[in-house]
């Protein structure tokens, strides 16, 4: 199983130099036109921004805006998991992560994505007779209907989004990307290593089919400390990924089922280059119903220029692994 990325950060600094900057035209393709996307910083490398800091993502560029303050202070080992926008209530949720310095905690978070401010629902809990127990959580993913189901413990949950109680449903694969294809409904989840799955019925079995790898040569997934995060799915099907880096930071691509050999990179999430492993798709339709205020949204692409950092330092992590 995969530790908490903030758990076991070593000490020392790594110096980044960052190659170049971005180039003028966009890097990668677009987002479904209207929708929007969202990432939720991981507070276990460096002390860049408040904890749970709500950002904005040019699809793009992966160049990213803050939303708000986070919670205002950096005073957590704080990361956050696999969001997910329920399209029946218009709200969004992640899975947010703390380390006390001895235990790990994993509970349900909501997300006003026009203001950034998020509020913890509650701690995930089996109600598991006389023993509850609270699992380890590392993705959620919400149908278009608001039925809700969550990945932890190589085990598929359903989800209870109003007070994060969790039940069994069966074993399945450990991933942190899990989401659901808003055209359809149809689940999918990455496993670390690339391979894709679907779900062959979620709400009755753990199991799944594999529908391919993820391949590409600049796409390293079988190293020691690169792979999948997180994933969303946009209004035209294309798949939206969070891949870790050996730098200890994180890139954005995309693909298509139709091309699981031929992802496309975007870049490198930067405002300052952090680390992330959460990623949110809110649809365009549905920001426009709520008056969610749009300014909010993603920067436009293009011209976007990626931040140079010399002599910088981070702090390296073991990572969570499959």
């Amino acid at each position: 199983m995969k530790i908490l990325s903030a758990a076991l950060a070593t000490a020392g600094a790594f110096a980044l130099a960052l190659a170049g900057t971005a180039p003028a035209m966009a890097a990668g393709r677009d987002i479904d036109p209207g929708d929007s996307m969202y990432t939720v910083s991981c507070d276990a490398l460096v002390d860049i921004y408040n904890d749970w800091q709500f950002m904005s993502v040019a699809p793009t560029t992966a160049v990213s805006k803050p939303i708000g303050d986070g919670t205002g202070n950096q005073d957590l080992d704080s990361c956050a998991d696999q969001p997910a926008y329920d399209a029946s209530t218009g709200k969004s949720y992640y899975v947010r992560i703390t380390f006390d310095g001895e235990d790990s905690h994993w509970a349900l978070a909501s997300v006003n994505v026009t203001t950034g401010a998020s509020t913890t629902v509650a701690e995930f809990l089996w109600e598991n007779g006389e023993f509850p127990t609270l699992p380890r959580i590392d993705a959620i993913a919400i149908a278009p209907n608001g039925t809700a189901y969550a990945l932890g413990d190589g085990t598929l949950w359903s989800l209870d989004l109003t007070n994060a109680t969790v039940e069994p449903i069966g074993e399945t694969l450990s991933a942190q990307a899990f989401a659901s294809d808003p055209r359809t409904g149809e689940f999918y989840a990455i496993e670390y290593g690339g391979d894709v799955y679907s779900f062959d019925d979620i709400a009755n079995t753990g199991s799944v089919t594999l529908v391919g790898s993820l391949a590409h040569p600049d796409l390293d997934l079988d190293g020691e400390a690169t792979g999948v995060r997180a994933l969303q799915i946009d209004g035209d099907g294309t798949f939206w990924i969070v891949v870790d880096t050996r730098e200890g930071l994180s890139d954005l691509w995309s693909f298509t089922q139709a091309a699981l050999t031929s992802p496309v990179l975007s870049g490198l999430f930067t405002d300052d280059p952090f680390f992330t492993q959460a990623l949110l798709i809110v649809p365009g339709a549905a920001l426009a119903a709520t008056g969610a205020d749009l300014s909010a949204a993603p920067y436009l692409a293009g011209g976007a220029a990626l931040a140079v950092i010399a002599g910088g330092a981070v702090l390296l992590i073991r990572r969570r692994r499959a």
